[in-house]
């Protein structure tokens, strides 16, 4: 992918279609339009100034026009992008979220990898673009998203989880790293990012998880990458913040 911005769009809603390599994307950039993209098999990072989200397999997420971002492909991507004009995208929302896509909505986007970039607007191809951003419209979303800190004791922190996750150091050991208490550090910790630092951890683990599961890593082999004793105590992490259990995740 390349960061070149196009300022007009052909139709009210645009639709491209991508196969992204691996750790390929798009450096910090701003697009002029809301847009959505929909991540039809691998796992793509979104990266702002505030933090980071994971998208995972046939999820979506929508960027609000004008957000600067980076992008990253965590694995092969194939997705579906879909820029709105300003009318079109009044009901999208108006802030960054991971969508969670319905089988329905699977399917529609599906069926829109056939609509020529030239489309009619009043046509057949117009009213499902239409139907499609009602659909993401009323999605709900996924929360996934990891905070990132600004406070240098806290990204020194931050940074190298994100290297070595399978750390277990708590906010005492840290504390003696970064030369401050862990009261103090606890308190920043939630002040800046709205979590707690076991949240955070777990969240980062998540993002991981995910990216894993998606190439087809064993449970055994995540749980080893994260540092979890045994398979069971990463399952029973992944479905206490998911709701669901990995291979129920990947089946979904």
């Amino acid at each position: 992918m390349t960061n070149d911005i196009n300022t007009e769009l052909p139709t009210p809603i645009a639709v491209v279609h991508r196969k992204i390599p691996i750790l390929a994307g798009v450096n910090q950039y701003q697009s002029p339009f809301t847009q959505v993209i929909y991540v039809k098999s691998g796992v793509l990072s979104i990266i702002t100034d505030s933090g980071r989200h994971f998208v995972p397999p046939t999820q979506a997420i929508a960027i609000p026009a004008q957000l600067s971002h980076e992008l990253l492909a965590k694995t092969e991507v194939e997705l579906t992008l879909l820029s709105f004009e300003s009318k079109p995208a009044e009901i999208l929302p108006d802030e960054i979220k991971v969508l969670s896509i319905s089988t329905f909505l699977k399917h529609l986007l599906d069926e829109c990898q056939s609509i020529d970039k030239h489309y009619l607007w009043h046509e057949t191809p117009g009213r499902l673009l239409r139907l499609i951003r009602d659909y993401l419209a009323c999605a709900p979303s996924l929360d996934i998203f990891l905070p990132y800190p600004k406070d240098p004791r806290l990204t020194n922190i931050t940074e190298k989880l994100l290297k070595h996750p399978s750390l277990k150091s708590d906010l005492i050991s840290w504390g003696k790293f970064v030369n401050a208490s862990s009261r103090t550090l606890t308190r920043i910790f939630k002040k800046e990012t709205g979590i707690t630092y076991s949240e955070w951890r777990q969240r980062l683990n998540i993002q991981i998880a995910i990216k894993h599961l998606a190439v087809g890593d064993s449970i055994s082999h995540i749980a080893k990458l994260l540092g979890y004793e045994s398979s069971s105590a990463f399952i029973y992490m992944f479905k206490k913040q998911m709701g669901i259990s990995p291979n129920q995740f990947l089946k979904s």
